[in-house]
């Protein structure tokens, strides 16, 4: 993944936020590494149309309470999704294709977790 990707939120993509018209996830591994690092929070749009290359939040597809962003890395033709994450830490290979039905949406940014600011 290169940084055209995912970029970092702007005053738009949080007033989107703030709109209701994205939704915030926060990031608790290290599959996404270097990209996205665990604690960084991401806004996402719910959409239905995906591509080779977009980066996704969705529910796993073995273990339901748990939520997932990984990288689209093909698209079979009955339109199930092969995931994975950037440093093959997890990736479909292990839990199999995703249905659509499970993602939650498109990551169109990310908030940088900082240790050194307090909320």
């Amino acid at each position: 993944m290169d940084d055209r990707i995912i970029k970092p939120t702007n005053w738009w993509e949080e007033l989107l936020f703030k709109l209701g018209f994205r939704s915030r996830f926060r990031v608790e591994g290290a599959s996404m590494q270097p990209a996205l690092q665990p604690q960084d929070h991401v806004l996402v749009k719910k959409c239905t149309r995906f591509e080779v290359g977009d980066v996704i939040v969705s529910k796993h597809p073995i273990q339901s309470d748990l939520v997932i962003v990984k990288q689209i890395e093909s698209i079979d033709k009955n339109g199930r999704l092969k995931l994975v994450g950037l440093n093959s830490v997890e990736s479909s290979h292990r839990f199999g294709l995703v249905n659509k039905k499970l993602v939650y949406g498109k990551v169109t940014s990310f908030l940088r977790y900082d240790s050194n600011v307090t909320p």
